[in-house]
């Protein structure tokens, strides 16, 4: 473990099996009897999941189940980064997610998401699945269909054709709450792309910038779940 990492928190460590690999992540569960409202956080491409651990601890201590985990190649899960691509990252997601939403502690009618940039993209794909009630996006990327077998190490630009993403076709659909956060500096997301998202959108959604996220994301949860 890093240096700067020993003092992050540790939750309830887990792991799952996408095919014959272990995913690997943290729970962080409130005090209390339990169904809890839940989030799940979803890295991008070249993060971890442990850059969520402080606000999904954040969120434990007012009540609600956070989870991080590593998509395979990334952090403490199995997998070799550079042979990921796109598509298997969607398949991690969505294998978290539903590992997730069967924890004893969750109320699963009370879920959210967090994902940021390829993890936004994902967010966005499977926010209509298991009655997700609020989302957020933090500088979402866009992709098309044809681009999933790209590497993930090579996935950090969003598609310059984005208005043709599944991406904004599960937005458009979504019912629940969102927010989209966003920074000034980012040099990566096309603005276009947030625009696009926000456009799209037919919940009741809030824009927000990206400082200050543990404390936006645990009141956002808050006042949606």
């Amino acid at each position: 473990m890093k240096k700067d990492e020993e003092s992050l928190p540790a939750g309830r460590q887990v792991e799952f099996k996408v095919g014959n690999e272990t995913l690997r992540g943290s729970l962080f569960v409130p005090s209390g009897k339990g169904p809890f409202p839940g989030v799940v956080f979803f890295h991008g491409s070249g993060g971890i999941g442990e850059m969520y651990f402080e606000a999904a601890e954040s969120l434990a201590e007012r009540g609600i189940v956070g989870f991080a985990f590593n998509y395979r190649g990334a952090g403490v899960s199995e997998g070799i980064f550079e042979e990921q691509t796109l598509k298997m990252g969607i398949a991690d997601a969505e294998t978290a997610f539903k590992f997730f939403i069967a924890q004893p502690e969750i109320h699963e009618k009370r879920i959210g998401i967090c994902g940021a940039s390829f993890g936004g993209y994902i967010a966005a794909l499977i926010s209509n699945l298991s009655n997700v009630k609020s989302l957020i996006l933090v500088g979402p990327a866009a992709y098309l269909s044809t681009d999933l077998n790209r590497q993930r190490d090579d996935a950090g630009d969003s598609v310059k054709d984005f208005t043709k993403s599944n991406s904004f076709d599960e937005i458009e659909k979504f019912k629940g709450k969102l927010l989209v956060m966003t920074s000034e500096f980012d040099e990566v997301i096309p603005p276009e792309v947030i625009e696009g998202y926000l456009k799209r959108a037919k919940s009741e959604i809030a824009e927000g910038m990206i400082r200050a996220f543990i404390k936006k994301t645990t009141d956002w949860f808050l006042k949606t779940l």
